[in-house]
């Protein structure tokens, strides 16, 4: 059985002790604080880890902004991907590049980015995040409907330090490792080689 925002929300409502919802737009006060939640809570823990299920590559489309001013080399500006929650690399490994509001500023042309996603699909997600984002949706809910602090809490630290952390070392171990790309001081290090100037 597929899971839905309904069966989702309903095991965090039961778990934190709260009356369960019929349809998570029902005109009830538990509807209505989830719903209130639900977006921010699902944007946090998506821009927590490089999830594989919510990951795309995607080459940035130029803007046609112009800059007050730009830092040296860095006058190509692209558009930032509107679902785009956080960039993890690009395909330029020696591109440098920032986040200026809804822009992308790099000193390279071409650039694509591996970025995670705002997918609002619970039927996408692995088990173990569902398990983590019920936790997470227990601790910001638990104050607001069972006035509650300390359950809040209990959850926050559940997620913290066991749900999040299981549910992304399950992500990690998907697919071949990546590597980072070694720097000219690890070189040096272990090379006993000088930097190129």
């Amino acid at each position: 059985m597929a899971v839905s925002k309904t069966s989702l929300v309903n095991k965090a409502l039961t778990l934190a002790g709260a009356t369960p919802i019929t349809n998570i737009t029902d005109d009830t006060n538990n509807a209505r604080i989830v719903n209130r939640v639900y977006e921010i809570s699902l944007k946090s823990i998506l821009g927590e880890c490089k999830w594989n299920f919510a990951t795309q590559r995607v080459l940035l489309v130029s803007s046609a902004t112009t800059m007050a001013w730009y830092y040296t080399n860095e006058t190509t500006v692209y558009v930032r991907p509107s679902a785009c929650i956080r960039i993890f690399g690009t395909n330029d490994d020696d591109a440098e590049w920032r986040e200026e509001g809804d822009l992308i500023i790099s000193d390279t042309t071409g650039l694509g980015i591996i970025y995670t996603y705002y997918l609002d699909d619970p039927s996408k997600y692995p088990s173990s995040f569902v398990e983590a984002f019920i936790d997470k949706l227990c601790s910001d809910i638990g104050y607001m409907i069972i006035n509650d602090k300390q359950a809040g809490a209990a959850f926050l630290e559940k997620y913290n330090k066991i749900s999040l952390t299981k549910a992304m070392a399950e992500n990690a171990q998907i697919g071949k490792h990546q590597y980072l790309k070694d720097d000219a001081w690890e070189l040096a290090k272990t090379q006993n080689t000088s930097p190129s100037a």
